[in-house]
């Protein structure tokens, strides 16, 4: 093995195979700039070395080299100590996710409330007529050609069908 930093045997072998940066990055899904931070000898540009290690396995598993052989070069050439990788910051998104949904339930509840008491009230022209105040405006109907209460269904004799 050659004794070309890390990062130049890595891109040689890339080139080697007629490999682009982004088919590498397909294929081991590492982002491109990891990539080129890699190609470049750029460490401190990666997360922690635990990070740089799994990344030059993976590059060199795509290139088709042995990745023992390059991590033991690695281990040689590389400053033992690579620095931590930052601490991701944790930003607290509580927003108003949960006002809104507490709005959104509270007003879905006020709506079924007013259909459901809208529905239940039946106005006042639905009302059944009773049957029982009908019925003598029914018998006036008979003995009166004429009634106020409307058109009569009982037949009453007239002037021509008596004769």
């Amino acid at each position: 093995m050659s004794r070309d930093s890390i990062g130049q045997l890595l891109k040689h072998e890339r080139e080697e195979r007629h490999l682009s940066i982004e088919e590498v990055s397909s294929t081991t899904r590492i982002p491109r700039r990891a990539l080129e931070s890699l190609e470049e000898d750029r460490f401190e540009d990666l997360p922690s070395g635990v990070f740089v290690r799994g990344f030059i396995k993976a590059y060199a598993s795509a290139v088709d080299i042995d990745a023992g052989d390059v991590l033991a070069q690695f281990d040689e050439q590389s400053p033992q100590t690579l620095p931590p990788a930052p601490l991701a910051t944790v930003h607290s998104r509580r927003g108003y996710g949960a006002i809104l949904l507490a709005i959104a339930t509270a007003a879905l509840f006020a709506i079924i409330v007013a259909t459901f008491a809208l529905v239940r009230r039946a106005p006042a022209q639905d009302d059944p007529i009773e049957l029982s105040s009908a019925v003598p405006c029914l018998v006036e109907a008979a003995k009166v050609e004429r009634s106020s209460c409307g058109p009569s269904t009982i037949a009453t004799p007239t002037e021509s069908s008596r004769s």
